[in-house]
């Protein structure tokens, strides 16, 4: 399904935080970003689509049992939740050896909306972008299409990343909307945690 809104949605989509993400994106055309988009309302089923499915499925389940053991005791929901982001790490790390590649994390904030990060290159604004983002914490893999808000010079520069890229997710599949609101609400609720270790209600 393509990326809906609603008030309550609206709310929790616009929490932001300050996270690191392996991080993809390329420049394309609006008539590309059309089709793309297209493809993730109604992707086909094919091998990797399929693989992407059960990866879905493993990590919903996998955040509704951490949820209910958090209820009981934070300390193990937690240590699972950074042992599964380890095995993440790893899995990563053989990837990239095995395709040759080096794909390096990005430091991002955050939001059920959009995300900004530092770039190499300037890009034009309302330009089309398709990016694969892939949360540290659990694995998944996301796709989206998004535009380009604003794309200035950073302040101080940095001489391999001097541009601040701000982006608006125009595309995404429901399901992996879900999962990246639940990824913020939960990376936000470790920060508060950090900041205050008397709150028993997170």
């Amino acid at each position: 399904m393509v990326l809906l809104h609603n008030p309550q949605n609206e709310r929790r989509e616009h929490f932001r935080i300050n996270d690191t993400l392996y991080l993809q994106y390329k420049a394309i055309d609006h008539a590309t970003a059309e089709q793309l988009g297209q493809d993730l309302v109604t992707p086909l089923l094919d091998e990797n689509n399929q693989q992407q499915v059960q990866l879905h499925a493993l990590q919903t389940a996998f955040t509704l049992l951490t949820d209910q053991i958090n209820h009981r005791d934070r300390d193990i929901a937690r240590a699972l939740r950074l042992l599964n982001e380890k095995i993440n790490i790893l899995s990563r790390g053989l990837q990239n050896r095995h395709d040759n590649m080096n794909i390096k994390s990005t430091d991002v904030n955050l939001s059920g909306g959009g995300l900004a990060f530092l770039c190499a290159e300037p890009l034009d604004v309302k330009s089309a972008l398709s990016i694969q983002i892939e949360l540290r914490s659990s694995g998944v893999i996301i796709d989206t299409i998004a535009n380009v808000i604003s794309c200035k010079k950073s302040y101080p520069e940095n001489t391999k990343t001097p541009y601040f890229l701000r982006l608006a997710f125009t595309k995404m599949n429901e399901a992996d909307r879900n999962l990246l609101i639940k990824h913020i609400l939960f990376r936000q609720a470790e920060t508060l945690r950090a900041s205050n270790p008397n709150l028993d209600s997170l």
